[in-house]
């Protein structure tokens, strides 16, 4: 079983939200890939940033859309995260 560092809630079939606590370790948050397309909108201001490999660290605002197979990460700022992911978009 792979321990993730956020709790999830089922919202719709596709639709989930996620919530990244602010006492996770940096090291949680991993580089890694998705085997669908995905959505991700942030449900509040929040200081956190998102990195498409090869690319410079962005604000994590409005939404966010991660193709199938691309390199990614979350990086922590203050406070927990929480977002609404749509899978198979």
């Amino acid at each position: 079983m792979v321990d993730f560092p956020f709790t999830e809630r089922k919202l719709e079939e596709t639709v989930y939200e996620r919530t990244f606590k602010d006492d996770l370790f940096d090291s949680d948050l991993l580089w890694h890939w998705d085997e669908e397309d995905r959505e991700v909108t942030v449900l509040h201001e929040t200081d956190w940033l998102f990195q498409f490999d090869n690319m410079l660290p962005q604000p994590m605002t409005g939404e966010i859309k991660i193709p199938k197979g691309v390199w990614h990460r979350v990086i922590k700022g203050n406070g927990d995260l929480i977002i609404k992911v749509k899978k198979n978009i």
